[in-house]
């Protein structure tokens, strides 16, 4: 079991006195649960009738004679739009995340002093789930299994807390349910738009199914669910464009490679992985995911005499993607690109690249770059005792109309991977 709770430490020597927080209470019967705020940032038509997408996330909430909320069993404060990756660690555990600067696709970049969280528990010093069926859940808080009240509050970005908003903006409920959580299951959780036109707003809950299913260590894995609501009626009007409503999804594995030309590395494909077809999506808010298995390849595609190749350069992710077939804005590591055919008009094909670097990515702006048509690279490299090796992964794609947001869950760290 991992408690964030007890492990901050901060040591100067050893000799030195030591702090730490608090250790949490066990939860009895724990489930487990990992929110998102899937209301993306404003940028375009699309999203002009949207709600303020920075909301507080209450579970279990307290309410005066009024029913306004006051207080909650848990309080997922400051709770800002999800970043497009997402790992299945808490990348800033037991810090206060106050601040942030992204690269605005200008030449600049942008940044906030305001308290931003991206997902609950995120940094929140909480018990979380322990590894379960190999994989790491840290990014999962434990919950007292049973029936529970989940709200979602907008809110100003301000740095004033919840408890301390007046009654006005604590009254201002954008969505009120209940969901019952059975014990040791893993759920994930995201505040979702189901009609923007209308202003409708839900809760989606999908109860993962990959803590229960049979995986080789050595192949990776890719599922996609379309979160999208209704297509609002700026889409039909030619404002703005999003990936297809029932995409019918094809695969190809590209290795380019490290000879270049004038036209950047020449693109090599993976025998049977050329628009390969997948799988059709034909259901919103589906929460069934299958996943396709995708083969990892030797250590000597990635690197070159020890030294690792290249993701896709940042140029490409902010000026609009890969310049031309041959593969320059690809990189020239092995890399994924996964096509959306529209079942509606099969001559509209919306291509996304897995291509970037996973450690730079959330720093582009999602809004005004071309980070939204590429994720991270889905072959992950560690890095141990100064080797790099490969390591497999499992990778759920969840499309929100003009964006895909890449949930990337990897294996527990118990053993050093050996390729």
């Amino acid at each position: 079991m991992k408690a964030i709770y007890s492990l901050l430490v901060l040591c100067a020597v050893m000799t030195a006195g030591c702090m730490k927080y608090e250790e949490a209470p066990l939860v009895e019967s724990p489930s487990y649960i990992r929110v998102y705020n899937n209301l993306p940032q404003i940028g375009n038509a699309l999203y002009a009738g949207q709600a303020t997408p920075f909301l507080t996330l209450l579970v279990d909430p307290e309410t005066d004679g009024q029913g306004v909320p006051s207080d909650a069993g848990i309080v997922g404060d400051f709770l800002a739009t999800r970043q497009l990756f997402s790992l299945s660690y808490p990348i800033n555990a037991a810090n206060n995340d106050i601040s942030g600067s992204v690269l605005n696709g200008r030449g600049g970049s942008t940044a906030s002093l305001l308290p931003s969280n991206y997902e609950y528990p995120g940094n929140a010093h909480v018990l979380t789930a322990p590894a379960i069926n190999g994989f790491d859940l840290s990014a999962w808080a434990q919950i007292p299994s049973g029936k529970h009240r989940i709200m979602f509050i907008v809110r100003p970005q301000n740095n004033t807390p919840f408890k301390n908003l007046s009654a006005l903006i604590r009254g201002n409920i954008l969505i009120d349910t209940t969901v019952e959580l059975a014990r040791g299951e893993v759920y994930t959780l995201h505040a979702v738009a189901r009609d923007l036109d209308e202003k409708k707003y839900g809760l989606y809950i999908r109860r993962e199914s990959f803590v229960h299913e049979t995986f080789d260590e050595n192949k990776i894995y890719t599922g996609f669910v379309n979160l999208s609501g209704n297509m609002p009626k700026a889409i039909g009007a030619g404002y703005g464009n999003v990936y297809p409503d029932r995409p019918a999804i094809y695969c190809t594995y590209y290795m380019p490679s490290v000879v270049s030309n004038s036209n950047g590395p020449q693109l090599n494909i993976l025998k049977g992985y050329d628009k390969t077809y997948f799988t059709t999506l034909r259901q919103n808010m589906d929460t069934v995911i299958h996943y396709l298995e995708l083969p990892m390849l030797p250590r000597d595609s990635f690197f070159l005499q020890n030294v690792i190749k290249e993701y896709a350069p940042d140029g490409a992710i902010v000026q609009g993607g890969p310049l031309n077939p041959s593969g320059r804005g690809i990189g020239t590591l092995p890399s994924f690109a996964f096509h959306f055919a529209d079942a509606a008009n099969p001559t509209r094909l919306t291509t996304l690249f897995s291509a970037a670097n996973p450690r730079t990515f959330n720093n582009f702006d999602p809004v005004n770059s071309a980070a939204t048509s590429f994720t991270p690279n889905l072959n992950l490299i560690v890095n141990s005792n100064n080797v790099n090796r490969l390591y497999s992964t499992l990778n759920i794609m969840e499309i929100v109309y003009d964006r895909v947001y890449l949930m990337q869950v990897q294996r527990g760290f118990n053993t050093v991977p050996l390729n």
